[in-house]
């Protein structure tokens, strides 16, 4: 069974060594979402999904201590995961996503410190896939449940490896 840790709670060193974990990065809205369709997903799975979700943070001031702090949880803890869903639909606000997508596609460019990053949404006119085909990132397209779907095997293969020790 999935385990949810919210913002912004971390996970010790211990943890990070032994258990699989999936970082969602995308807009935050109200009400029933991507991200709860996403963590649904994978209930079958001994995972940990790492949901930046923090009611606290949308009324943080830009600039603030608050905020900066947020951001940095944000980053750290989509650098460390296993595998991350970036999901950026079109017409939607997503930018410390795109900071987080970036980031990952550079340290994607290192194989020793590299995340699964699963790309989708048609955000930003085609931009985020584009960006996400030229780092050798799995861009998924428009369709939630390829994105989905292609997390599940990255997902599968952290597992299998953690399993072998």
């Amino acid at each position: 069974m999935a385990t949810v840790l919210r913002a912004p709670d971390r996970l010790t060193a211990a943890q990070k060594r032994t258990i699989v974990t999936l970082y969602l990065a995308g807009p935050f809205d109200d009400a029933d979402t991507w991200r709860d369709e996403v963590i649904g997903a994978y209930d079958d799975l001994d995972i940990t999904v790492i949901d930046p979700r923090n009611e606290r943070w949308p009324q943080l001031e830009m600039g603030s201590p608050g905020r900066r702090g947020a951001f940095e949880w944000q980053c750290a803890a989509a650098f460390d995961a296993d595998v991350v869903i970036v999901w950026v639909p079109a017409g939607r606000h997503a930018p410390t996503a795109l900071m987080i997508l970036g980031s990952l596609g550079a340290k994607r460019n290192n194989p020793k410190r590299g995340s699964s990053v699963v790309v989708g949404g048609g955000g930003y006119d085609g931009l985020v896939q584009l960006f996400a085909q030229n780092q050798r990132l799995f861009p998924a397209g428009d369709d939630l449940g390829e994105v989905i779907r292609i997390a599940r095997i990255q997902l599968e293969q952290a597992l299998a490896a953690r399993a072998a020790g």
